[in-house]
């Protein structure tokens, strides 16, 4: 399988990296910037083009992953491609299927949304299908998505709501680990074993709740005893609302998130 990667950027590296070791699969890579697939020259089933016009004609299933400014004039100089039998895969923030279609005239387009953690393959990926995909070439986009970690269809006015809570959430995670740590300095504990506690209760907390299914808050009440000191740090979190902080901070990388999608389709047109 020839998979082709245009735009070698945070995204498509991330692709390249896990990828590159399934031996079924032979990457053909460009970016505009020579610097940016020069680390893979010479690498084992990866091979560096020389433009955008080579990945279309060397390979079936292509994936975008340029900066929106880029896709455009991108997408008009391969309008003369017959992408009848080619798959697109689009990392491109604002740049709807639709769009991306009428450039190309391309049928089969899938839209996704990974996130930071799929460098290591534990992400996860919302995807969404034109109408041009059969199921073979859902499953072919799947395979490739999941080397990434989990995959969800959704439709394409979700995007906004999965920035925000899949694409941006990282980042509050981040936020949240760091201040947990910090909080563990101050009661003297070392670095290392703070960030270890830290790290070993989000991720056995996520893990119990993905492998029991049951609603947060039902654990929550498991190690809340009356009087006790949960219960007791339940109330701080509840006095200083930080439910809805957390809330409004998701809500406005959403609307912001709209806002940005809006800016990019008039400053494409």
């Amino acid at each position: 399988m020839k998979i082709g990667i245009i735009g070698v950027g945070n995204i498509g590296s991330i692709f390249v990296e896990q990828l590159k070791e399934d031996k079924e699969i032979t990457l053909y890579l460009f970016d505009k910037h020579k610097d940016k697939t020069g680390p893979f020259e010479g690498k084992k089933r990866c091979v560096c083009a020389n433009s955008a016009e080579e990945i279309v004609r060397e390979c079936d299933i292509i994936i975008l992953s340029v900066k929106p400014q880029d896709s455009i004039p991108l997408l008009k100089g391969l309008k003369d491609f017959d992408f009848k039998h080619k798959i697109i895969i689009s990392t491109i923030t604002g740049i709807s299927i639709a769009r991306i279609r009428e450039e190309i005239n391309a049928k089969k387009v899938a839209r996704i949304m990974p996130n930071v953690p799929s460098a290591i393959g534990k992400g996860v990926t919302g995807v969404c299908y034109s109408q041009g995909f059969d199921q073979a070439g859902k499953d072919a986009v799947n395979c490739i998505l999941s080397k990434l970690g989990i995959v969800i269809e959704i439709e394409e006015k979700a995007f906004p709501a999965v920035t925000a809570l899949s694409g941006s959430g990282p980042a509050f995670v981040f936020v949240v680990i760091e201040s947990m740590i910090d909080i563990g300095l101050k009661m003297g504990l070392s670095y290392d074993v703070s960030r270890e506690l830290v790290l070993g209760t989000l991720i056995g907390s996520a893990q119990l709740l993905e492998a029991r299914g049951n609603h947060p808050g039902e654990f929550r009440h498991l190690v809340t005893s009356p009087a006790g000191t949960t219960i007791e740090g339940i109330y701080s979190l509840e006095r200083e609302g930080l439910r809805g902080t957390i809330m409004k901070a998701i809500n406005d990388t959403y609307e912001r998130a709209k806002s940005i999608s809006d800016e990019i389709e008039r400053q494409t047109k």
